[in-house]
C-alpha cells in the first residue's frame, strides 16, 4: 500500500515539475522575443531621429544662406529682368554641375508631374520675389512670406493629407507673433503691389514644400535646373543682361552661383525628412536674419522690437525642433 502511494506522489510531483519547467521556458521565451522586438525597435527609432535632425539641420542652414537674398538684390543696381535672367541662367549651371558630381550618369531633366511642379512653383516664386523686393521694402516683403507656413500646413492638410502636430501649430503661433513684433515698426507706406507679388511668393514657396514633400523618396534638386532655365528665357526679352558693371558683377556671381543654389539645393532636401509646416516655420529665420544682415552690411541698426521679436523666433524654433527629436 505504501509502494503504490509514494509512486503515486512521486508521478505528481514529477507532473508539477514538468509543468513548472514549460512555464519558465515559455516566460524566457517570451522575454527573449520582448527583448528581440525592443532591440528591432531602437535602431528605426534612432534612424527616424537622426532624419529628422538632419532634414531639420540643413534647412536651417538652407534658410541661413537664403538670407543674403535680399540683402544682395539691394545691392545689385539692375533691373529686375535682368537680375532674373543672371539668377536663373547661372543657378541652373551651377546646379546642374552638382547634379553631375552627385548623381553621375542621370538625367538633368524629369518629365514627369512632381518635378515639373516643382520647377514651375520655384521659377513663379522667384519672379514674384525679385519683383516685389524693387516695388516695396524688403521689411514688408520678408513679413509677408514669413506667413507661408500657415499656408504650407493647409496646402499639406488638403492635398496630402499631411496632419501637423499640436507643438507645431503652438509654435507657428509663437514665431507668427514674434514676427509680427519685429515689424510692428515697418509697415510705414507700403506699396500694394509688391505686397501682392511677395503675397504670391508665398503661396509658390508654400505649394513647393508640399509638393516636394509628397514625393519624399525622391531628391527634386535637379528639377532647379529647369526652372532656373525657365526663369532666364522668360526673362531675356526685357533684360539687358550686360549693362552690368563694376561691384554688380561681383555681387551677381555671389547670388547667383553661391547663394541662391547652396540655400536652395539644402531647402529642397528638407522637405523629404519634416513636414512642409515645419519647412515653412524654419524660413521664418529669413525674416529675422535678413534686418540684421541689412545692419551689419548696410549699418541700418535693428529696432530694439527686432531684436525682442528675433529672440522669440529663434528659442521657439530651437526648442520645437529639439522635443519632435527627442519624440
Amino acid at each position: 500500500m505504501i509502494l503504490p502511494y509514494c509512486f503515486s506522489r512521486f508521478q505528481h510531483c514529477c507532473l508539477i515539475e514538468i509543468q513548472i519547467q514549460c512555464r519558465i521556458i515559455s516566460i524566457h521565451f517570451a522575454i527573449r522575443s520582448r527583448m528581440h522586438c525592443v532591440i528591432m525597435k531602437k535602431p528605426e527609432r534612432v534612424s527616424m531621429n537622426s532624419e529628422y535632425l538632419k532634414g531639420f539641420l540643413l534647412t536651417a542652414l538652407g534658410v541661413l544662406v537664403l538670407s543674403f537674398d535680399a540683402l544682395l538684390i539691394r545691392l545689385i543696381d539692375a533691373d529686375s529682368f535682368s537680375l532674373l535672367f543672371w539668377r536663373g541662367l547661372l543657378m541652373s549651371l551651377t546646379v546642374a554641375f552638382w547634379c553631375r558630381y552627385r548623381y553621375p550618369g542621370k538625367p538633368f531633366f524629369y518629365r514627369d508631374w512632381p518635378s515639373i511642379r516643382s520647377a514651375g512653383l520655384y521659377a513663379l516664386c522667384s519672379i514674384f520675389f525679385v519683383s516685389a523686393i524693387n516695388h516695396t521694402s524688403v521689411a514688408n516683403v520678408l513679413v509677408i512670406i514669413s506667413a507661408q507656413p500657415l499656408f504650407a500646413a493647409l496646402i499639406a492638410r488638403v492635398f496630402i493629407g499631411e496632419k501637423s502636430s499640436a507643438s507645431t501649430w503652438v509654435a507657428i503661433i509663437i514665431c507668427m507673433l514674434g514676427i509680427v513684433w519685429v515689424m510692428k515698426d515697418s509697415w510705414s507706406a507700403p506699396s500694394l503691389t509688391g505686397d501682392l507679388l511677395a503675397f504670391c511668393c508665398a503661396i509658390c514657396l508654400s505649394a513647393k514644400f508640399v509638393n516636394d514633400r509628397a514625393v519624399k523618396h525622391r531628391d527634386m534638386t535637379p528639377a532647379l535646373i529647369t526652372a532656373g532655365l525657365f526663369i532666364a528665357i522668360t526673362s531675356l526679352p526685357n533684360a539687358s543682361p550686360l549693362a552690368l558693371s563694376g561691384a554688380d558683377w561681383g555681387w551677381m556671381l555671389l547670388l547667383c552661383v553661391i547663394v541662391i543654389p547652396i540655400a536652395f539645393v539644402l531647402i529642397t532636401l528638407g522637405p523629404t525628412r519634416i513636414s512642409a509646416a515645419e519647412v515653412g516655420m524654419l524660413m521664418l529665420l529669413e525674416t529675422v536674419f535678413g534686418p540684421l544682415l541689412v545692419w551689419l552690411f548696410i549699418n541700418e541698426a535693428p529696432s530694439p522690437s527686432a531684436l525682442q521679436g528675433g529672440g522669440v523666433v529663434i528659442v521657439t524654433l530651437l526648442l520645437h525642433g529639439y522635443l519632435k527629436w527627442r519624440k
